[in-house]
């Protein structure tokens, strides 16, 4: 006659941190792809009308006019030309500025917090 032991084993810490990553990558990628998707839409939206609404040509051969004639006039020239600009071409500029920052943001946490998933960072902490 066979013995069957009908109790549960208990859950390796290996196959718990399996799960903890497995649940983390799954919260990571909900988490951050509808904020990120929403920001690069406005993004998008943003600079289209700040496209229409100055001209980026004559902006780059002036900025690189001026940063290989005098290099230390550069932040000067940022300066005046933003002082200089439109009130809609201030706000725009301002508002892809901002949004580009956080762009910025959310992809370097996505990222650290991947690298921390991939070391297998989960197993060791539940030990």
């Amino acid at each position: 006659m066979e013995n069957y032991n009908t109790q549960p084993t208990p859950a390796t810490p290996r196959f718990k941190g399996e799960v903890l990553n497995k649940i983390y990558r799954v919260w990571l990628f909900r988490k951050l792809l509808p904020v990120l998707v929403l920001e690069v839409v406005i993004l998008t939206a943003a600079l289209y009308w700040l496209g229409r609404a100055i001209f980026f040509q004559r902006i780059f051969e002036n900025a690189l006019r001026v940063l290989f004639l005098n290099p230390q006039e550069t932040f000067s020239f940022l300066i005046v030309m933003f002082t200089n600009a439109t009130p809609l071409a201030r706000i725009l500029g301002l508002i892809v500025l901002i949004l580009f920052v956080l762009i910025i943001r959310h992809f370097t946490q996505g990222f650290l917090r991947l690298i921390l998933v991939r070391q297998d960072y989960f197993s060791r902490v539940s030990r």
